[in-house]
């Protein structure tokens, strides 16, 4: 998703606090202008984007006010890619700086596989096109709106994949800062396949040697020290991940306002609701999950690392009920156990029998089907301090930059 390039004059140099540490090498975080990174390893090529690639007409992947994704094949290879072709001069400003920081990121995350490819970049007088791996599935948010809803089951399989794509950014100081469905693509959609994250566009470099202060993000899945202009850490990327939980799992937005005001006040408030009947169908770890990351303050969220060893997302031990545990002693000794029905046979199913306090049951629960709501004009109006709204079903919103409207679709 292509956004407004921020201005990295003085003013916004002036939001970073060094601390100069002579005896330490700078960490590429710290060598960042504006935690943005300035150094790439990828040749860009020069030529004609089409004489290497055949551009496959019909519907776009994804486009934005300053970008439009195309699904394309190589020439050489015959392989599918997805091309994203990024404007380097956005209302006036030159945006390239940008763009080589987004490439600088996607190398890096090269060892990741929770982390789309970069195959190669290619720069025009006007554009520069980044060729990506092509995630056939598309946007996990595809399926929160389809009839095909994911299954708890399911949605704890892609949380696990997402938070150890995160968990890598993490550790090399790389925030997101914009985690949410439509950024989160699948390789396939049936069956479902794996996670790729995408859209590095918002993405900075952390360190502790700069303290950063943007206000950047999609006003749904925005931390609160981002609205109180505090400084952005790793954590500011699990508080989005709390809000992808709460959407994936409920199919709806927890944060959710009439308009971005009363959006950005539910934030700051934590006006959320844990009432939902969709949250009380759910296994009770999973509403554990959420409440750990959805904190106020950054320092009391859980990280990347800790979410992953929370029990919700720990694979469930088949057990027995305590009668089917007995009936199956007597017969192993009384005769030999057919290898079809050996108890680390992960494909059998388990025996009927009472249900007691010993079984664990992991209720595998539907989700329902999000409704998009109509767009309309957004009006700033004054909010009521007493007023507590609750969830809300989807509506589409465009990334904000310095709080300021940016119509325009998604894109990745």
């Amino acid at each position: 998703m292509i956004h407004d390039c921020p201005r990295v004059d003085s003013r916004h140099r002036s939001r970073f606090q060094h601390h100069h540490n002579p005896a330490a090498e700078p960490s590429p975080a710290a060598r960042s202008v504006g935690g943005l990174l300035s150094d790439i390893q990828s040749t860009i090529m020069q030529q004609p984007f089409t004489d290497n690639y055949s551009i496959i007409p019909g519907k776009e992947l994804g486009r934005g006010k300053f970008a439009v994704v195309r699904k394309c094949v190589e020439k050489s290879s015959g392989h599918e890619y997805a091309a994203k072709f990024m404007r380097k001069r956005r209302k006036g400003k030159d945006c390239r700086t940008e763009i080589i920081h987004e490439i600088a990121v996607l190398e890096m995350a090269t060892a990741s596989t929770r982390v789309i490819n970069l195959h190669q970049v290619y720069e025009m007088a006007s554009e520069m096109v980044l060729v990506l791996e092509y995630a056939a599935g598309g946007e996990i948010f595809n399926q929160c709106v389809s009839d095909e809803a994911f299954s708890e089951e399911d949605v704890k399989r892609l949380m696990r994949q997402i938070l150890e794509g995160v968990s890598f950014l993490h550790q090399n100081n790389v925030v997101h800062l914009d985690l949410k469905p439509q950024n989160i693509l699948l390789t396939s959609s049936s069956p479902l396949g794996d996670i790729k994250i995408v859209d590095f566009g918002l993405s900075r470099m952390v360190s502790s040697q700069q303290e950063l202060r943007e206000i950047m993000g999609t006003p749904e899945y925005v931390a609160p020290e981002i609205l109180s202009y505090e400084p952005i850490s790793t954590a500011t990327d699990m508080w989005s991940m709390g809000v992808l939980a709460y959407v994936m799992l409920t199919g709806l937005s927890p944060f959710l306002g009439e308009d971005k005001q009363e959006t950005f006040l539910n934030i700051s408030q934590l006006n959320v609701s844990y009432q939902e009947e969709e949250l009380q169908q759910l296994d009770p770890a999973a509403l554990s999950f959420i409440q750990m990351l959805l904190c106020k303050r950054p320092q009391d969220r859980a990280t990347a690392e800790q979410c992953l060893q929370h029990p919700w997302l720990q694979a469930p031990e088949k057990i027995l009920p305590v009668k089917d545990q007995e009936a199956s002693t007597s017969i192993s000794t009384s005769e030999p156990q057919s290898s079809t029905t050996a108890a680390g046979d992960e494909e059998q199913e388990e025996p009927e029998g009472p249900v007691v306090e010993e079984l664990i049951v992991m209720a595998a629960y539907t989700l329902g089907k999000c409704r998009q709501s109509s767009s309309s004009s957004l009006e700033t109006e004054v909010l009521d301090g007493k007023k507590k709204p609750i969830s809300k079903c989807f509506k589409f919103e465009e990334p904000f930059s310095k709080l300021q409207e940016i119509p325009g679709e998604f894109i990745y």
